[in-house]
């Protein structure tokens, strides 16, 4: 191999790495925050109610605002620990689970949005929006209604 070779691979590897490939939010400790609008009424929320937001069992908070959940992509470590956490869903798992749901019941997967930037954008424009983010990315106009720390989901 020579030298220009292995410097393009080290370049395209740190790119990778650069765009999520490398840590992850699930490895290296940091939690997950679950988020909505600063001014949605809805209280802490448990696995139970998250699921059926994020599995379209429910379109409404406890309370009966409506609700519109957003994910993040499926390659983001963020929605990988989300989905087992929340869903009890392997990534293979969750694409399954959405194909089967929209041959059955013609109801698709939440929007997806390209990165937790633009989904804390989204929610704190829409106070019908849930989502969530790496805790360390939590931003203004938005209000952590959980959090998931390993595999489990807990209070604020």
């Amino acid at each position: 191999m020579n030298r220009r070779t292995l410097l393009l691979g080290i370049g395209i590897a740190a790119l990778a790495w650069g765009l999520g490939g490398g840590t992850t939010a699930h490895a290296d400790g940091d939690e997950i925050a679950v988020i909505v609008h600063k001014n949605n009424g809805v209280g802490a929320m448990n696995r139970s109610q998250l699921s059926a937001l994020f599995k379209a069992k429910s379109t409404q908070f406890p309370g009966g605002a409506r609700a519109t959940p957003v994910n993040l992509p499926p390659e983001s470590p963020a929605r990988q620990a989300f989905d087992s956490a929340v869903l009890g869903l392997k990534p293979d798992e969750v694409e399954r689970f959405w194909v089967d749901s929209k041959i059955r019941s013609g109801v698709g997967s939440p929007r997806k949005l390209p990165g937790p930037a633009a989904l804390v954008h989204f929610v704190s424009s829409d106070e019908s929006a849930i989502g969530y983010v790496p805790a360390s990315d939590v931003g203004e106009g938005v209000r952590v209604v959980a959090r998931i720390r390993g595999d489990q989901v807990v209070t604020p």
